[in-house]
């Protein structure tokens, strides 16, 4: 790399949810979309930990996985953007909602039973006292789609989940763009 040449900054952008539990899905969804739009490929990693690849800075993958699993998967990114399903009833079904990993409030603090039930925070935090490569909390963007009907045993999503798709797609493009540009 020459003098003044900045190396790429690598971005995840991570689907979340399980797609055979209904709206709980949707990450998964999103990460399609995104996928569609950009031109870039699905990269489902099949180990954990490994290196972002050379050739393009931004990767998008879908997992069912949380805690310490995913943060494996995060080794290496310097941004992160995860899309996931929002339980909270604070929102309106469908609505998204963007906000970052040091925007939340760690509600697992002190109360894991295991190791097996560590939040993202944790994980994060343990991961870099290891000395793994990982991006601060700040840079952990949450694109997050309200919705009720996670439990539901069906491949589909409801009419307002769907409906909610094309705009995180949009919101996570954006990102991608903003972030991007900045650095």
């Amino acid at each position: 790399m020459g003098v003044g040449v900045k190396p790429p900054m690598y971005i995840l952008i991570v689907g979340l949810g399980n797609p055979i539990l209904g709206d709980d899905g949707v990450g998964w969804r999103v990460a399609e979309e995104v996928s569609a739009r950009s031109g870039i490929s699905l990269g489902d990693a099949p180990l954990p930990g490994l290196s972002p690849p050379t050739s393009d800075p931004v990767t998008i993958e879908r997992y069912s996985l949380a805690g310490l699993s995913l943060m494996e998967r995060l080794t290496g990114f310097d941004r992160v953007i995860i899309i996931d399903s929002l339980n909270t009833g604070q929102h309106s079904q469908g609505e998204v909602v963007h906000f970052t990993l040091a925007d939340m409030d760690d509600l697992t603090h002190g109360h894991s039973a295991s190791a097996h039930d560590v939040s993202l925070k944790n994980a994060l935090k343990m991961g870099r006292h290891m000395g793994e490569s990982l991006p601060d909390d700040e840079h952990v963007h949450i694109i997050a789609i309200e919705a009720q009907h996670i439990y539901d045993f069906k491949e589909e999503l409801s009419s307002q989940i769907a409906a909610a798709v094309p705009v995180a797609a949009q919101i996570v493009l954006d990102l991608v763009e903003e972030l991007t540009a900045r650095d």
